[in-house]
């Protein structure tokens, strides 16, 4: 998407095949790296993880206006250091980081002083970019912007400016959206809405919440993590269940504090949201559920401190023992990695890895490739700069012009390939006249040159009618 829209091709307002996923902020910004860097991994993470690191900036100035400049700080640099958003900060997925960064905007406006009809319209714009980029993170967001509304003494005009503020950028992305239609079909409606048991659900829900706060999974696959990070994600959990009996304490006994049950709304509500709408158990959706975890931890944190009367120099220590877990536990994503094979210091890189696939392709004049295996099309079509254009098996897809480009240079009797991952075959080695003719690489990929309409079909590859 962010090559297209960097060649002035196309504008997608949401990700190719869904109807949600915001993608006006995520690609524009990748589009800009591709420019000023070329196109490539590194600079699709350099793109995404600014736009994470914008986000967090607003989370600081929010909480500093509520728990002051330092304090905001320290609080800041555990949610940079969680284990959690190790990978996901620098992952194209479809809005979550749009979501994590328009609900810090939205936090920071909520806890401005001043009650103008602007800083409302533009509270209620972000809130509609959250809705867009990922409705699931509206439900950690809603506590402290209706307590913002309830306590504003011009509560009618607020929320006027509030609610108008959404529909504008609701009429504004939707006015886009039927403007600028890009190639895709809409072939992804999301997750399965509505649980029948959600709580005989509560068990998975544990283990979502757990597998979340280690932030090494590939959306619902677990991915697995070093003892540092799985450490760490259990010493979330007990604080999770630490601020949850803190609320019960605070209720009993009248000692309120507002921040925290806002906070703890946020978490609660989010956490009942995933488990109330979706049947998905996927860590990826529970994501929305780390930054209020943390700001949450870190307002009861310095109660506790300033209740007791805690010395900075023992305060301080404490966070920087969590710190250095995390920091350790972040080390450990240098190894993150989801595939059945284990990259050596000394073995080539996915993207050599990658080029070479493609090279060897170009070398035999492929421009065209059919993809044995499920999303492999997207990186050898990005990593080739659509040089080779890729398609897997099924015959609608998120960008429909690959299919059609595949199957017209099929037709046209161009020289194709089938690609895939080696162990991962699928028997085609029974169905070739050759099998040597299958192509090992890095002992990671093969390549088949050469097949026609017959063995593609009999490969499991269907063909509009």
């Amino acid at each position: 998407m962010a090559m297209h829209l960097a060649q002035g091709r196309e504008f997608p307002i949401f990700f190719y095949g869904q109807k949600y996923g915001l993608s006006i902020v995520e690609a524009p910004a990748a589009a800009l790296s591709f420019t000023l860097f070329g196109t490539g991994a590194v600079p699709l993470k350099i793109a995404i993880l600014s736009v994470w690191i914008a986000g967090l900036a607003f989370y600081f100035l929010a909480f500093a206006r509520v728990v002051g400049r330092a304090r905001s700080f320290w609080i800041t640099l555990l949610l940079v250091l969680m284990p959690a958003w190790a990978a996901t900060s620098m992952k194209a997925w479809s809005g979550y980081v749009t979501a994590f960064s328009a609900t810090g905007a939205t936090l920071y406006l909520m806890t401005r002083r001043d009650s103008t009809a602007v800083r409302w319209l533009i509270a209620g714009a972000m809130t509609g970019i959250i809705y867009f980029a990922h409705p699931l993170w509206l439900p950690s967001v809603f506590p402290i912007v209706l307590y913002s509304l309830w306590l504003n003494r011009t509560r009618i005009g607020c929320i006027g400016s509030y609610v108008s503020g959404m529909l504008c950028l609701v009429l504004v992305v939707l006015t886009m959206r039927t403007r600028w239609t890009a190639g895709a079909a809409e072939t992804w409606t999301g997750p399965p809405l509505g649980d029948r048991h959600p709580l005989l659900e509560v068990p998975r829900l544990l283990n979502q919440t757990y597998l979340d706060l280690t932030g090494s999974y590939y959306f619902g696959t677990v991915v697995h993590a070093g003892r540092f990070t799985t450490a760490t994600a259990y010493i979330w959990l007990g604080i999770l269940a630490a601020v949850a009996l803190v609320q019960v304490y605070r209720l009993l006994t009248r000692k309120f504090l507002l921040w925290s049950h806002l906070l703890f709304a946020s978490v609660g509500s989010t956490v009942a949201a995933n488990l109330v709408l979706l049947e998905w158990r996927d860590p990826r959706y529970l994501l929305a559920l780390n930054v209020p975890l943390v700001y949450l931890a870190g307002v009861e944190f310095f109660a506790l401190v300033d209740g007791y009367r805690v010395p900075a120099r023992r305060w301080a220590t404490s966070l920087i023992v969590l710190l250095a877990l995390q920091a350790v536990s972040m080390s450990e994503f240098a190894n993150y990695n989801y595939m059945w094979w284990t990259n050596s210091h000394e073995s080539p890189s996915e993207t050599k890895t990658l080029r070479k696939v493609i090279g060897y392709l170009q070398s035999r004049g492929v421009t065209h490739a059919f993809a044995m295996n499920a999303l492999l099309q997207w990186p050898i079509t990005f990593y080739s700069d659509e040089t080779v254009i890729a398609r897997w098996k099924a015959d609608v897809d998120r960008y429909p012009p690959y299919i059609r480009k595949v199957d017209r240079a099929l037709a046209r009797g161009e020289t194709v390939a089938i690609v895939g991952y080696v162990g991962f075959t699928y028997g085609l080695e029974h169905l070739v006249s050759n099998p040597d003719a299958i192509i090992n690489v890095d002992g990671k990929y093969f390549v088949y040159i050469g097949p026609d309409v017959d063995l593609l079909r009999r490969a499991g590859f269907a063909f509009p009618e």
